[in-house]
């Protein structure tokens, strides 16, 4: 049997997971074929992938932007059929827990703390008229050693 050559494309998709993986700025050149998703579901993933590296957003904040409530927001992240490359792992409970996310919590916290960049002040994207806002992925960090310190 003789193996195929691997893709560009495949090539390409491996790549920018190493680079999530490790923490890294990610940026890709290809769409995601998202024609099988709902438009609500649609407008959460292009939402999510506005969340850039170092910083976190809650459920909550992505519902305010695109409609919609936490919980219907919560539950797109956890059907994101593009995780990691729709960080789905920067989206948080609104006090900085870290909610859910497929992979396992501990899956989500090892990406978090890769991506810690030593910001300190909140920051806000536009989308379509509407601010979503972001904060440093080190409130989450600390709110999770806080639980570990208090459990």
């Amino acid at each position: 049997m003789q193996l195929e050559e691997p893709s560009h494309f495949a090539d390409a998709v491996v790549v920018v997971l190493k680079n999530v993986y490790d923490g890294k700025d990610v940026s890709f050149n290809f769409s995601l074929a998202t024609n099988h998703l709902s438009t609500y579901a649609r407008q959460v993933i292009e939402t999510t992938l506005l969340i850039p590296v170092g910083y976190v957003t809650s459920y909550g904040a992505i519902a305010k932007t695109v409609g919609g409530s936490p919980r219907a927001v919560g539950n797109v992240m956890a059907r994101n059929p593009f995780a990691p490359l729709v960080p789905c792992h920067r989206v948080v409970c609104s006090d900085f827990s870290l909610g859910g996310y497929g992979g396992g919590l501990n899956v989500k916290l090892q990406i978090l703390k890769r991506e810690k960049r030593g910001y300190a002040s909140e920051r806000e994207v536009s989308l379509n008229g509407k601010k979503l806002l972001l904060f440093p992925v080190e409130n989450v960090l600390d709110k999770v050693k806080e639980e570990n310190l208090t459990s």
